[in-house]
């Protein structure tokens, strides 16, 4: 294990990469699901059987298969034909026995187009001539260039928006994108568009196709995921609209000033008109008074009652140690070093690597707590292998999924990507959400399997409204 140290010799971030362990946590989402946020999209796979087992298990668990298709490669196809002509017609064979065309594909290359040097703009040609009605969008499943440069995660969250049209701007509209945890109507930064008089849509609320363009009427997008930056900041650029990145931040400052920037972005969408509380507040977010006396009172106000939520898990932690993992929260150290300035006792945080906007909460930690550790997931020689059922460990506290397993432990905060949590409220909710994995244990090894948190077929996500 890595543990903090103010020596950076003790301290090799990001970690090396060598042999990789994968552990079996499954609930954050893959690029089947990502796909499948389109409304009336089809995603088409053209890849080898080994591979492809994966992906058709996705969309089988998730009840999807109508709109799934496979295309398989053999070695046969790779010797003796080309793979432009492979993936053309079998493409074309998957969208001439649908019911009805899709206004959407998704056509999903893999490693061998890579090898083989496809022409993937013929590809696209030739499909975009045969079917005029549909839009055909490249995607790739390419586990070879997992390492160098934006991941096939990151590129399929601009991808699904690149059907998105440009249209005639709404005056007042606001999309809040990028994270697959769709945001509650009385979260608090829905709660507070809104308390401005802005008309929010997210992609899970779209239905429809056509609900799903109207994203391009909007006039500001913010974008609330890390991984989701480049794709959305592409969007608003191609839309001639604004783009704001406001990440689920953890630290009092840092979500201060994001209210700070979100007015700006707001009065240049012209709508900064701010309404007073109608009532006092009571876990939900109200939009505070625009004056700098009544806003400082307002941001005062909220800090003391998170202050409050974090005095209240102390207690309840009592002796009990926290981990936290990367996967559960997008701000893992930040949340450590809030925790720590509380007075919680943070044991160990699981992360592979650390953003650039959490380095502040990493030198902090580093001075401050040298004795909580850093241990990466993927490295084999830092995991603890599965434990009898007698052996799980009841005293520590777990944040998301992968601790819970490294750590054995059937209290855990079963959450992925920030579980819909934003700003203050997100705090107070993320302590709520400690308490009650500290009063009902659950069973760890029947929940961590399950794929892709949200979807009908498995578990609700904490915080969010589902898909």
């Amino acid at each position: 294990m890595y543990r903090v140290s103010t020596g950076e010799a003790q301290f090799p971030l990001p970690f090396p990469q060598r042999l990789e362990y994968n552990a079996p946590a499954h609930g954050t989402w893959n690029i089947v699901h990502i796909s499948m946020l389109v409304p009336e999209a089809h995603s088409i796979y053209v890849c080898s059987d080994n591979c492809m087992r994966g992906v058709i298990m996705t969309a089988a668990e998730m009840g999807c298969q109508d709109r799934f298709s496979c295309v398989t490669l053999s070695e046969t196809d790779v010797m003796v034909d080309n793979l432009e002509t492979i993936t053309i017609e079998g493409a074309a064979n998957v969208i001439d026995h649908l019911e009805k065309h899709p206004p959407v594909v998704f056509l999903f290359l893999v490693c061998l187009h890579i090898f083989v040097s496809s022409d993937e703009e013929y590809i696209l040609k030739k499909l975009r001539e045969r079917y005029p009605d549909i839009c055909f969008v490249r995607c790739y499943m390419d586990c070879v260039r997992q390492k160098t440069g934006p991941s096939p995660d990151m590129k399929l969250r601009g991808f699904e928006y690149e059907p998105i049209r440009v249209r005639e701007k709404v005056s007042g509209r606001v999309n809040v994108l990028g994270c697959d945890v769709a945001y509650a109507s009385d979260s608090e930064l829905i709660a507070y568009l809104r308390g401005t008089g802005s008309d929010v849509r997210q992609l899970q609320d779209c239905r429809t196709y056509e609900e799903y363009q109207r994203l391009g009427e909007a006039r500001l997008n913010i974008c609330t995921y890390m991984n989701a930056q480049d794709g959305i900041a592409k969007l608003s650029q191609r839309m001639g609209c604004g783009y704001l990145y406001l990440p689920p931040a953890v630290d009092y400052e840092e979500i201060r000033e994001e209210y700070r920037h979100l007015d700006e972005a707001l009065r240049g969408n012209g709508k900064a008109k701010v309404q007073e509380a109608e009532a006092e507040h009571s876990g939900t977010a109200e939009r505070p008074d625009v004056q700098a006396e009544s806003r400082e009172q307002w941001l005062s106000e909220q800090e003391l009652l998170c202050d409050k939520a974090l005095a209240h898990l102390k207690e309840k932690l009592g002796d009990i140690s926290v981990a936290i993992d990367y996967t559960c929260h997008q701000r893992p150290l930040g949340i450590a070093k809030l925790f720590l300035t509380h007075g919680i006792c943070v044991k160990r945080v699981y992360l592979d690597s650390v953003l650039e906007e959490e380095k502040p909460a990493l030198e902090w930690l580093k001075e401050h707590a040298p004795g909580v550790e850093l241990t990466a997931t993927m490295r084999p020689q830092m995991i603890r292998m599965a434990f009898p059922e007698e052996s799980m460990d009841n005293t520590i506290l777990a944040l998301g999924q992968k601790a819970a397993w490294f750590e054995q432990t059937g209290h855990f905060v079963n959450m992925i990507e920030s579980g819909g949590l934003w700003g203050y409220e997100g705090i107070r909710q993320l302590c709520h959400l400690c308490e009650d994995a500290l009063d009902h244990e659950k069973n760890m090894r029947d929940i961590i399997p399950r794929k892709g948190m949200g979807w009908p077929s498995l578990c609700d996500v904490p915080g969010g409204s589902g898909v």
